[in-house]
């Protein structure tokens, strides 16, 4: 059965990078004592920790003390994070960030183009209107990306480095997907292409609908691709729900994944004392600063696994201040930091446990899926294991309007038949 591997991005919110705890050995035992208590352990996953090489470039050399208790460390390239702050992503910029994923990182991020045209100004991740996939230029833009792979290799080579680049997949369909995929690959030296550590499939030029989901899932399944043990290594970017990793259960199941191995990256939990979010019980809880029953749920799930350190009362006053306002009272930072690790690590022990509940059991994924009213919807994805029965099985959601979609327009008019031809 397969094993999944649980990222944790977000980590600042989290003080792992933090000098009052990374460089405190006595904070990083304490660190570490609960990831081994709190996430590991399970049958089927396995624990490790992201940053962005960008704008956390620290983070890496400062994840080395808790080597040992997460599995990997994960750079992510920071491309979006550059743009989105109006900077301009030059050569040796490029060059910068591969020196920091190869003295800190086990995964490197590459850098990819992102094949879209915007309607207007400009438009942010869940804003699929003002996009169109720039279908004239994606395979040129498929080639840079290749290029940017091929350079990366070759600084992790420089520095004998063991971190392994992950290529970013873009497309607007089965097709477009594929031949991003080989005019990517084609950039590589054949003597290198084994050291590619696996692949993410980007949506910017597909969309960010379930429908979209259940496509990139599939399509993922077709990348001929093959890393040194056979396998074809799966990063799923931003999973901050369980309904998100459905299709990926199912092609576990059905068989349709078995070459493939599956790692995910959440913020949702690292973050949640912040945003008031707490996972258990199959559903994530929202709570608001006023006290109520809630907070006593909560601390009582997390004392079944590990020793709070404190009253229910200190409990809520630290998921409500920050460390300073809590040391203002009388409090210690060692108390506050036990407090959110604890709070953060049982959410994701939580999720991680509910995840596997559903990766062992059919039953249970069509339970959760007759609640959403798409049992029929995803029932029928577990006898999808060739490309004609992905299509009979898309043609079904577009006739039936059953799957709610939010696509990127394509500057060609969708075509049903034409879609894997």
């Amino acid at each position: 059965m397969h094993s999944l591997e649980y990222v944790v991005s977000g980590t600042s919110y989290m003080r792992m990078s933090n000098p009052q705890v990374s460089q405190v050995p006595e904070r990083v035992e304490m660190v570490r004592d609960l990831f081994g208590k709190m996430v590991h352990g399970h049958k089927s996953h396995t624990f490790s920790a992201l940053y962005n090489a960008y704008q956390e470039s620290s983070f890496g050399k400062r994840f080395q003390p808790y080597a040992g208790s997460i599995k990997n460390i994960h750079a992510d390239s920071g491309g979006l994070q550059i743009v989105t702050l109006g900077k301009t992503i030059t050569e040796e910029l490029k060059e910068k960030i591969y020196e920091n994923q190869a003295k800190s990182a086990d995964v490197g991020m590459c850098f990819d183009e992102i094949p879209v045209k915007l309607t207007s100004g400009k438009s942010d991740r869940n804003d699929v209107g003002a996009r169109i996939f720039d279908i004239d230029n994606y395979e040129e833009m498929a080639k840079k990306t290749g290029q940017n792979v091929k350079r990366q290799l070759e600084i992790f080579e420089d520095h004998d480095s063991k971190c392994a680049p992950f290529a970013i997949l873009q497309g607007n369909c089965y097709d477009t997907y594929m031949t991003w995929a080989d005019r990517l690959y084609s950039e590589v030296p054949v003597t290198d292409r084994e050291r590619i550590g696996g692949v993410a499939m980007g949506a910017a030029a597909l969309g960010t609908g379930p429908l979209e989901d259940v496509k990139r899932a599939f399509i993922a399944s077709q990348i001929p691709w093959r890393n040194k043990q056979n396998k074809l290594h799966l990063h799923i970017l931003g999973v901050g729900s369980v309904r998100r990793l459905l299709p990926y259960l199912i092609f576990c199941q059905n068989g349709l994944y078995d070459h493939i191995e599956i790692s995910y990256d959440s913020t949702t939990h690292s973050r949640a004392a912040e945003t008031g979010l707490y996972f258990m019980n199959e559903a994530t809880i929202k709570y608001d600063r006023n006290f109520d029953d809630r907070y006593r749920i909560f601390y009582e799930d997390i004392s079944k696994t590990v020793d709070i350190g404190s009253t229910l009362e200190d409990f809520y006053k630290v998921l409500n201040m920050g460390s300073q306002a809590w040391k203002d009272e009388g409090g210690t930072f060692d108390e506050w930091l036990r407090v959110r690790y604890t709070f953060v690590l049982s959410s994701i022990r939580n999720f991680m446990s509910r995840v596997e509940q559903m990766l062992h059991s059919e039953e249970e994924i069509l339970r959760f899926t007759g609640k959403m009213k798409l049992e029929h919807q995803y029932r029928n994805l577990y006898s999808v294991k060739t490309v004609e029965d992905f299509m009979r099985w898309q043609d079904d959601q577009y006739l039936g309007g059953s799957m709610k979609s939010a696509a990127v327009r394509s500057s060609e008019p969708p075509s049903l038949e034409g879609l894997f031809a």
